[in-house]
């Protein structure tokens, strides 16, 4: 059967279906937290271990950056930015079977925030194993886990309190602060798990959903040496594509994690447009879409494929009651990845409803 079937005008319409469907089961209230990027699935490692070495080739490069709250005072550009990359592979592939396999990989995240420089490095590696459920490769289900090594720093001799304020003078960082300030840097491992499920329902349609499970350790966090632990989070996540033609692909998502009591809900739609196929079966694609962050901000992105390898770019726009400080101007982001095959190493089959990214 062709996988492309002829056009359906329906298939424009259903950015606006996916986001409608999503937006009934939105929860009554939702708070931004942790570290996040507006496109969360361009790291897929970030969020749940399962996605490790799920795709259709051999290896898998990605960088993500995001530049937070740009100019939001006249004359100051804040020191939000959160950096991220990452590198999974997919091995034992025939290995066990006809439709098994496993991934293994890395993720590198750095995150600095505010006048005290406050810095979050992350690495972690996961691992995932694939389970093909029929001979179609149409069926999947995915288990992963991932360890993680978290170190935190912070300045305080740069950050500002309320007794070192100098009346007609201003804050004077030269006054000792008095806060009794333990200890500039902290680290702890950190365990999540997580479980995918992919389903071709069809040659048009395809569903991705998971969870995962992360800070199960539950380590202790502080810089005064309190009993600060990391509540349990928990994230949801699902994709559903459509492939309405030859030129035109569809894909809507949703991501939700809740930690303690905050909670943060991304949806949105992106579609891709096939530009071009060179006489190497190199395609062009374009990438136009959205993404909203529930409560928080909007952002418009857009991008470029060339064969195996895709850039997004989006820009958030802030509606939050931030916005009156920030007018506006939520962060700028990128995500480039690259996905390939090994040299001499043949591409399986038995991957072709894996993820392209």
């Amino acid at each position: 059967m062709n996988r492309y079937l002829a056009y359906n005008p329906r298939g424009v319409l259903l950015l606006v279906l996916f986001a409608s469907i999503t937006i009934v089961s939105i929860p009554n209230s939702a708070h931004c937290q942790d570290i996040h990027f507006s496109q969360y699935f361009a790291n897929p490692l970030s969020f749940n271990p399962a996605n490790t070495g799920f795709f259709d080739g051999s290896y898998r490069l990605g960088i993500n950056h995001k530049q937070q709250w740009p100019w939001a005072i006249d004359g100051k550009f804040l020191n939000y930015n959160s950096s991220a990359a990452y590198a999974d592979f997919s091995f034992l592939d025939k290995k066990i079977n006809d439709t098994d396999w496993a991934g293994i990989g890395l993720n590198f995240i750095n995150d600095q925030a505010g006048d005290g420089n406050l810095t979050a490095n992350k690495a972690a590696i996961s691992m995932a194993y694939h389970k093909g459920l029929d001979e179609m490769h149409r069926h999947f289900l995915s288990f992963g886990i991932q360890l993680m090594y978290v170190h935190r720093r912070i300045d305080f001799n740069a950050l500002y309190f309320n007794n070192q304020w100098v009346d007609q003078v201003g804050f004077d960082l030269n006054i000792p602060n008095n806060e009794g300030l333990s200890i500039q840097n902290t680290g702890y491992l950190d365990f999540g798990i997580g479980l995918q499920g992919k389903n071709q329902v069809n040659d048009q349609w395809g569903l991705l959903y998971g969870a995962s499970l992360i800070h199960i350790n539950r380590p202790t966090e502080s810089f005064y040496r309190q009993n600060n632990r990391l509540g349990l989070r928990y994230i949801i996540h699902g994709t559903l594509d459509y492939q309405a033609n030859e030129q035109l692909q569809i894909q809507g998502s949703f991501y939700y994690s809740r930690q303690k009591t905050a909670q943060e809900l991304v949806f949105g739609s992106l579609g891709n447009f096939k530009l071009k196929q060179s006489s190497g079966r190199r395609s062009s694609y374009l990438y136009f879409g959205a993404i909203y962050r529930f409560k928080d901000a909007l952002a418009p992105i857009f991008g470029y494929q060339y064969h195996k390898t895709r850039l997004l770019l989006n820009y958030d726009i802030n509606l939050s009651q931030l916005s009156k400080a920030s007018r506006g101007n939520g962060g700028f982001e990128l995500s480039l990845i690259q996905i390939g095959v090994f040299k001499g190493k043949k591409n399986y089959a038995y991957k072709n409803h894996c993820p392209s990214f």
